[in-house]
């Protein structure tokens, strides 16, 4: 997930799968669907600064100027393809955190609990074999070069935006002598380390010969890589809000 602690966002436990299938507004193969499934690959393997429309067209066999019929421009287009999961996976991050806290009948939820729901809806996509779920994600890791351009990203920001705070406030609840900035702090180095991971996952799938991300990597690989994030996320902020004086010298 993009980093949100300076915007606004349950597992082990864990969350129950999510379905891996796309609206049919996603899926379907209209002209502007296949200029958008290919948006949405070429992006995600070369960011937005190292793709053109005409890579695009020239990539889904189409004529140039129905990129601009549909969509406008570059931006217009990448804004689409940025956008048109974000409701879903906000939604589907949002109900993790809901079992979650179902799950504690009012108690505090751990660290833990709560990272792993925050990344669970994501790793059921990726064992799913959906590529375009696969290019989305991996879209969503190329948005820390987009800092001085919001424009672009906006479309996924003001989805996931009450999602993030709503994360905000369950790790306000499991760490309750935590200030505000500290939370945020927490939230961008979770969503860091899950870019991190993400990244780790798809450049062995490269090694492995995928043309469409973790695709190729067995369920167990992406399983241990989850675990993975999960304690390295929950150890990073275990030091983060531990007082100085209490690590040992």
């Amino acid at each position: 997930m993009p980093n949100l602690s300076n915007r606004s966002p349950r597992a082990p436990t864990m969350a129950k799968p999510v379905a891996a299938s796309a609206p049919a507004a996603i899926t379907r193969r209209t002209t502007a669907g296949r200029i958008l499934d290919t948006a949405e690959e070429l992006f995600a393997l070369h960011g937005y600064f190292g793709t053109s429309i005409r890579d695009i067209m020239q990539a889904c066999g189409l004529e140039f100027s129905l990129a601009r019929y549909h969509f406008g421009s570059k931006d217009a287009l990448f804004r689409e393809a940025i956008g048109r999961r974000a409701a879903v996976i906000s939604q589907q991050v949002t109900e993790s955190l809901d079992e979650l806290l179902d799950n504690t009948r009012g108690a505090a939820p751990s660290v833990e609990a709560i990272v792993t729901a925050l990344s669970t809806p994501a790793f059921a996509h990726l064992k799913s074999g959906d590529p375009g779920w696969h290019n989305y994600l991996r879209l969503l890791t190329q948005n820390s070069c987009l800092l001085e351009r919001p424009d672009l990203t906006a479309p996924f920001y003001d989805q996931y935006a009450a999602t993030a705070a709503r994360y905000r406030e369950a790790f306000a609840i499991a760490l309750p002598d935590a200030d505000i900035d500290t939370i945020r702090l927490m939230q961008g180095f979770v969503e860091s380390v899950f870019h991190l991971v993400l990244n780790e996952l798809y450049a062995r799938a490269a090694k492995a010969g995928s043309t469409v991300g973790a695709s190729q990597l067995s369920s167990v690989d992406i399983d241990n890589m989850h675990s993975y994030l999960v304690r390295f996320a929950t150890g990073g902020i275990d030091a983060l809000v531990r007082p100085p004086h209490s690590f040992p010298d």
